[in-house]
């Protein structure tokens, strides 16, 4: 080849750095290879504990929703009922129906909602007044109207119409795909249990079609009878046990997140800082501007959307299916930050171009493949 005395000699150092421009050393694979298993590890970690923690929770509520609405059991953290009263024939049995006309002002962050409902009674006798000493456990009647009385001899029929606020410590561990079981229980508040006893009237006992609950869907309602104990007597002296029991009866409304369209809606915010932060990556790392403010920005939008979605539940302390999906955003956005300045300083002060632009790329689409794969294994678990 003839000698050209226009074109630069290249010494070592610049064949050395053009080496690292063309191509990863062994070094360079190494650190990708643990860049890859650190990333992995640590969304391993975070994943399986929010993946674990819905999981866990939905299997508590089938239990505590089925012993919320079964005769026999007993729920956790009340008093056992005493469940060896037997009916003698000295009880009076209250048949007992509902139709629940209307249900307004539901509000999880509140922990409390309003129902319209018609309540009946029908019994034999004349030593009980179930409509007149009717009272709601957890919720306040507003309003109670007779609408009929009837008697016949011993045969007595009363329906009352009844506004009652009702109150309740909603488990919104998986909000915003969770499910709930609004109960309205109603005792007798004279009349101990034998001494009267409910009888369910599950044939006529419904739910009004026009009943809709934003957000939710009514899937059931189920009404039961059972015995409600008090760890006191209340002083009365006439009573030799430290227990009192009464009968209850007691009506569940299943209500649940017919779909996804909630999900998305509140989260998307999140979706979109998330995927800004990922495109952040295909820009040169150079182009520190750029670059950083977007991922600088999806953190701010990933911070609002968390106080966002805060503010639609109770303030329980627990950590909401809905703070994971945060939290995770939040860690996702941090962890692009991070491998924005490794690859800025790989590619400008180490000059390893090759392997700050692989970086970049291997990132984006490992760190996307983890934040869905969580996010659809926390919606199957929870939903």
């Amino acid at each position: 080849m003839p000698y050209n005395p226009d074109k630069p000699v290249e010494s070592p150092e610049d064949h050395q750095s053009n080496s690292k421009d063309e191509k990863i050393t062994p070094k360079g694979r190494r650190f990708l290879i643990l860049w890859i298993m650190g990333i992995l590890m640590i969304f391993l970690v975070v994943g399986g504990l929010m993946v674990g923690a819905v999981y866990n929770d939905k299997q508590s509520d089938i239990v505590k929703h089925l012993e919320r609405m079964s005769p026999k059991l007993s729920e956790p953290g009340l008093t056992p009922a005493e469940q060896n009263l037997s009916i003698s024939e000295n009880t009076t049995l209250v048949v007992t129906g509902i139709y629940v006309d209307q249900i307004r002002d539901f509000a999880l962050s509140d922990s409390t909602w309003t129902v319209d409902f018609y309540v009946w009674f029908k019994w034999n006798g004349s030593n009980v007044n179930p409509g007149e000493n009717l009272q709601i456990i957890d919720g306040n009647i507003e309003t109670k109207e007779l609408k009929d009385n009837y008697t016949n001899g011993d045969q007595h029929y009363q329906i009352y119409y009844v506004t009652a606020k009702m109150s309740k410590f909603f488990d919104v561990l998986r909000f915003p795909v969770d499910n709930h079981v609004l109960t309205i229980e109603i005792e007798d508040e004279q009349q101990e249990r034998p001494e009267l006893v409910f009888v369910p009237e599950n044939g006529t006992s419904e739910i009004s079609s026009r009943v809709q609950i934003p957000g939710y869907e009514i899937e059931k309602i189920v009404v039961v009878e059972k015995p409600h104990t008090y760890k006191s007597n209340f002083g009365d002296p006439r009573l030799d046990d430290e227990k009192t029991t009464y009968s209850q009866f007691r009506v569940g409304i299943d209500i649940f997140r017919p779909d996804l369209g909630f999900y998305f809606r509140i989260f998307i915010g999140l979706f979109v800082a998330v995927a800004a932060a990922l495109l952040a990556l295909l820009i040169k790392p150079t182009q520190v501007d750029p670059r950083f403010v977007l991922g600088s920005g999806a953190l701010f939008v990933a911070v609002a959307n968390f106080i966002i979605t805060s503010e639609l539940i109770p303030k329980t302390g627990i950590l909401t299916l809905a703070d994971m999906v945060n939290d995770l955003g939040l860690i996702l956005i941090l962890v692009t930050l991070i491998e924005s300045v490794i690859s800025l300083y790989l590619y400008e002060k180490r000059g390893e171009k090759k392997l700050a632009r692989t970086m970049d790329k291997i990132s984006i689409v490992l760190l996307l493949l983890i934040f869905v794969t969580i996010n659809i294994l926390m919606i199957l678990f929870a939903w």
